[in-house]
């Protein structure tokens, strides 16, 4: 279990029954242009540290135990926020599901920039995987919506 650190972004004030990000906001942090805000949403930043663990991995292949042990603390952070603050049952983990889609997309940014051709095949094939993980991003931050939104009317039932 993760331990809060002073000044983590864990004490972010979305508190119980905050929502995950969409799929723009994970996207816009695995490119480094959110996740560092004092008031970053905490799935953002540790996004954005995962997608620069990626990007690490693939450029020093001999640190690759170091760099995994590290993407596994940040998915056991983004689980426990997750099972603080999201309505359950999550079947999957969804600090693995944000480390796929890091590691999309910066698969696909890495094959876009070394193509003698954006319409190779390759790229394009790393862009739709990258496109079909959002959707399921999408999916699943709807059905939280819809248990958030149930909790909370059972919630406002109940007293």
């Amino acid at each position: 279990m993760y331990v809060p650190q002073p000044g983590d972004p864990q004490s972010w004030a979305g508190g119980p029954g905050a929502a995950l990000p969409d799929w723009h906001e994970l996207l816009a942090a695995f490119c480094g242009h959110i996740g560092e805000e004092p008031d970053a949403h905490p799935v953002t930043g540790w996004a954005r540290a995962l997608a620069e663990l990626h990007l690490a991995r693939r450029e020093s292949p001999l640190r690759t135990a170091e760099i995994d042990s590290r993407r596994a603390e940040f998915i056991v952070r983004i689980d426990d926020w997750v099972g603080r603050h999201i309505p359950g049952p999550h079947p999957q983990s969804v600090g693995s599901l944000v480390d796929g889609m890091a590691a999309a997309q910066v698969r696909a940014t890495a094959l876009l920039r070394a193509a003698d051709d954006v319409a190779d095949e390759r790229v394009h094939a790393a862009w739709f995987a990258l496109a079909e993980l959002a959707d399921g991003w999408s999916d699943l931050t709807d059905r939280s919506d819809i248990a958030a939104h149930r909790a909370g009317r059972s919630r406002a039932v109940g007293q």
